[in-house]
């Protein structure tokens, strides 16, 4: 059982979880990271001005030792990543994972939530009900010419990778990102300015993009306002690109809303967005999501597809055919995993 009480959480054990960062040791959180987070190249400074600049962090706290961590990166609405969850092996990992994880669920609760992890956590993220994504992406490096980050190529599927039922026809609903007839006399400027930005014109597009009901435009300004990274293209006037990404500024990074006007798909719009995105966040492990339709575009510009990526879905009572376009069955593993 977990009593809650002015930002403290604690249970049955020792153990105390809090969401206040300003009683923590962060060298503490340093040396847990680097033990049993899945990196061994934290650096102090770096991983305080993460947990600080997240949207949310929890730690547990056992009397004086920090023997698990948490963080997220949010957008508040529909997106968030959890990441550098870390828990020793000297407590009773099981209950200090499902706990943390909890509560991550609970703070965004209806929303999107993604995570990815070390393979010693697979069966507990499963056991809170997430499953392993199927279109997670990282960003490490320089676009177009990406290295691994810190040597980790067995979390990664080789470049273009395509489970069986993608060789199939995307399900209905779903934009299939189609190569456009090549316009002519284009003439396109980027930027990341919010400034003369016309909300509903990215309300509109993004609608148009990803084939959904168009949304609030007062919500869209709220999201790409609150992004830390924001990227508009243009063509002359006319609105045809977009993106916003949320950051520590440090060490994660998380791209959202890529959208292209399907009418200029094909001149590699999307590609050079993310370039723009992706070299604000220089040094960062950068991250992205995409639908079903939208992986083959990923597969074929060399980003790293992620075997260690894990979906807590916002609705789970979706369609089958739509399920399997998004994550993979409870307990799946890789061959080399078993």
């Amino acid at each position: 059982m977990i009593i809650i009480f002015q930002g403290i959480y604690t249970n049955k054990m020792s153990i105390q979880y809090t969401d206040d960062s300003n009683q923590i040791d962060f060298c503490k959180v340093t040396n847990l990271l680097n033990t049993f987070g899945g990196e061994e190249t934290n650096e102090v400074h770096q991983v305080m001005r993460a947990f600080l600049d997240s949207a949310y962090a929890v730690y547990a706290i056992d009397r004086d030792e920090v023997v698990g961590v948490c963080r997220a990166l949010s957008d508040d609405l529909e997106w968030t990543l959890v990441s550098d969850l870390a828990v020793s092996d000297q407590t009773d990992r099981e209950e200090v994972t499902g706990t943390l994880l909890r509560m991550f669920i609970e703070r965004f609760k209806g929303q999107e939530i993604f995570t990815y992890a070390d393979s010693a956590y697979y069966d507990l993220l499963e056991a809170q009900g997430f499953f392993r994504s199927k279109n997670s992406f990282t960003v490490s490096g320089e676009v177009g010419n990406l290295e691994v980050r810190a040597g980790k190529e067995a979390n990664f599927l080789p470049l273009g990778y395509r489970f069986e039922h993608e060789y199939e026809k995307v399900p209905k609903g779903f934009p299939s990102h189609a190569v456009s007839e090549q316009k002519e006399d284009i003439q396109l400027r980027y930027t990341d300015s919010r400034d003369g930005i016309d909300y509903e014109e990215v309300a509109e597009l993004l609608a148009n993009a990803f084939q959904h009901s168009k949304k609030d435009s007062g919500i869209i300004r709220t999201v790409f306002e609150g992004s830390r990274f924001v990227q508009f293209a243009f063509d002359r006037d006319r609105l045809i690109g977009c993106a916003r990404a949320e950051s520590d500024g440090v060490r994660q990074g998380l791209i959202l809303n890529v959208a292209v006007d399907p009418a200029y798909q094909g001149h590699h719009l999307g590609m050079e967005i993310i370039s723009r995105l992706s070299a604000q966040m220089q040094g960062e492990n950068i991250f992205l999501n995409t639908h079903p339709g939208g992986v083959g575009f990923y597969n074929r510009t060399g980003f790293r597809r992620n075997k260690n990526a894990f979906l807590y879905p916002a609705h789970p009572d979706m369609p089958p055919e739509v399920k399997r376009g998004f994550y993979l069955p409870k307990g799946y593993r890789y061959i080399d995993e078993y």
